[in-house]
């Protein structure tokens, strides 16, 4: 059985490089003692017996000759996890040598003639306590729908439910050269038509959105268009070098922070970061004059392919010269509302759509050509870093006996960004995992271990 890539699932391959890793990492930390009977025999067994449950992680890519149209996945139960499972042991047990094995392996790219996975199961953690990093393609699992599948890994109490694995089903042959050929003459006989439809379309829609995009100006001059970014230490062209540092906030706070400001859960989120790379830049003699600028991705939608979302970015200023709590709260949240009017008024799908019109081969070669002239220094900054919030678990999850404990989410870096902050809510809390090139942001465990301090500083709002 064969899938075809979205669009933007194709993208995220060809836009991949040494230095730009365009996958996500998880790091989940297990604590035997709040479970019961964990071995990592066991876990190894529970591991075997659940990854037929997962499909992202039973397909591996099937290129279309000469990359004339968007890959496939083809799936395929028969997987030898001997090449996904790593087993290692840490010699110091804290969590910043974990943050170092996982800036590790987030430095090297997945081999793409295998399913775009790998499970990494660390021992000699302090307390016993064992981490299980999984490392996945963008283009495979991501998003909300990415952690449903994950989910299938873990179970509600301590000991194991019985998931019926499915019989492994005779996956066939991948298509041939000669058929994937054919399908892409075909795909590119038909482009003319679907471009002038996209086309079309954008001309139907054009006076409409200009209309609404002159109304947003009118209204709020040119506030209304998305904010450039300023030139800060954390910019630039990302190294192939990846360091990471985890963290928690704590949710019940964000959530009393978000009510008697009137704002949402992501709009604190951002305030409290806004007040961390503050904190940060100002120690470096930094602090930029205009607001930074977060990408933040939005969900639209479920993706084409099982584990994946359609996703879109808004950029969201987040104010630097604002000493008031309350006041830094609610230029925050006018940020959001004004990045959402302005998303809303483009439309959600346009980026998704050009995706889906655009051959691979192309987009490689663009990729190909910017890096070797080194063309993305030269860029304009589009924004400094990305804050991605995620929906996790609200009830205790188990793993081969033993009870997670925390769960650490990584994404990529984009271009000019040199930090990537996620949060994932995980019980009473948000668990909090930055990814960072190490020669653009020199600390970021300053950064995560600055976060509740400023989340308490905006708690002063609730006085």
């Amino acid at each position: 059985m064969s899938d075809q890539l979205s669009g933007m699932d194709s993208a995220f391959l060809s836009l991949e490089t040494p230095e730009s890793p365009m996958h996500v990492v998880g790091a989940l930390l297990l604590d035997p003692s709040g479970g019961e009977g964990f071995s990592i025999d066991r876990l190894r067994e529970v591991i075997e017996q659940r990854v037929p449950l997962m499909p992202p992680f039973c397909r591996r890519l099937v290129q279309v000759p000469l990359d004339l149209d968007r890959p496939y996945w083809h799936y395929d139960t028969s997987i030898d996890l001997s090449e996904h499972v790593v087993y290692t042991h840490l010699p110091a047990g804290d969590l910043h040598a974990l943050a170092d094995y996982v800036g590790e392996i987030s430095s090297e790219l997945l081999d793409r003639s295998k399913p775009l996975w790998q499970m990494h199961v660390v021992q000699g953690l302090d307390d016993g306590r064992i981490a299980i990093v999984a490392k996945v393609h963008h283009s495979t699992l991501y998003g909300a729908a990415g952690a449903e599948f994950i989910a299938e890994l873990l179970d509600l109490s301590p000991e194991p439910q019985d998931k019926p694995v499915p019989e492994p089903a005779d996956a066939g042959s991948p298509p041939s050269r000669a058929t994937l050929a054919g399908r892409a003459v075909m795909a590119q006989a038909k482009a003319p038509v679907e471009v002038a439809r996209l086309v079309g379309r954008a001309a139907r829609s054009a006076p409409g959105t200009v209309k609404s995009i002159g109304d947003l100006i009118s209204r709020r001059g040119r506030d209304a268009l998305p904010p450039t970014a300023p030139d800060v230490p954390i910019s630039g062209t990302p190294t192939a070098r990846r360091s990471t540092a985890f963290g928690a906030l704590s949710l019940d706070l964000i959530r009393e922070v978000k009510t008697a400001n009137g704002v949402t859960i992501n709009d604190a989120v951002l305030a409290t970061v806004a007040l961390a790379m503050r904190r940060y830049l100002a120690n470096r003699e930094a602090v930029p004059a205009k607001p930074l600028v977060a990408g933040v991705p939005v969900n639209i939608g479920e993706g084409e392919a099982a584990g994946t979302n359609a996703l879109t970015t808004m950029l969201v200023g987040l104010p630097m010269d604002i000493d008031d709590p309350a006041e830094l709260i609610a230029a925050v949240h006018a940020e959001s509302v004004k990045a959402k009017e302005f998303i809303s008024v483009v439309g959600l799908n346009a980026v998704a759509n050009l995706a889906d019109l655009t051959v691979p081969a192309a987009l490689n070669f663009v990729t190909w050509f910017t890096r070797s002239i080194g063309a993305a220094s030269l860029q304009p900054t589009m924004l400094n870093l990305v804050v991605s919030n995620v929906m996790g678990p609200p009830i205790p999850l188990y793993l081969a006996g033993a009870q997670v404990d925390a769960i650490y989410p990584m994404g990529p870096l984009l271009t000019g960004a040199g930090m990537n902050i996620t949060v994932l809510s995980n019980l009473d809390r948000l668990d909090v995992g930055i990814m960072a090139c190490p020669d653009l942001v020199d600390d970021c465990w300053e950064i995560v271990n600055a976060l509740p301090e400023c989340l308490d500083e905006l708690a002063k709002t609730l006085a």
